[in-house]
């Protein structure tokens, strides 16, 4: 039985899209929103992690992105137009066995749905350090934005 997406009725109408590219960042198919939507005035960027639910991609998190970074600029442009010093872009990749990623399918299920390793299979998270991915991938991106080498 598949999981629902909780992410699916989050918005009552999809926000407007914003640019997105993927990009290879240490061999890790990793998708960044709105840098295009940067205003080329920025002194800094925070980067907003988006880490999909179980069970679901990378692709849940786009509707997400695209608010997160409309909200942002927005707020800019109803203080007057004042240029923000910190620009935001959000950026997202498949965890574990999941999309891009997946190698077993049995593996991301529970022990209802007959995988007998799913202790061991959740374990992983907390030993595998997903919060150690996200760290490196935050200070390649980082560095790849403030140098510009971002590929286009």
């Amino acid at each position: 039985m598949a999981t629902p997406n909780p992410m699916q009725r989050a918005y009552s109408s999809p926000p407007t899209a914003v640019s997105e590219q993927s990009y290879s960042i240490a061999g890790i198919l990793t998708t960044v929103y709105g840098l295009k939507e940067l205003d080329p005035s920025v002194k800094d960027v925070a980067c907003l992690w988006l880490l999909h639910p179980r069970l679901q991609t990378q692709a849940c998190m786009t509707p997400i992105a695209a608010s997160a970074i409309q909200y942002w600029n927005e707020h800019f442009q109803q203080r007057g137009g004042r240029k923000p010093a910190v620009g935001l872009i959000a950026a997202s990749f498949d965890q574990r066995n999941h999309g891009s990623r997946e190698v077993d399918k049995l593996a991301n299920q529970a022990w209802i749905a007959g995988n007998k390793r799913h202790a061991q299979d959740m374990f992983s998270i907390y030993r595998l350090k997903t919060c150690f991915s996200v760290s490196y991938h935050f200070l390649i991106l980082k560095q790849m934005v403030h140098q510009s080498t971002l590929p286009t």
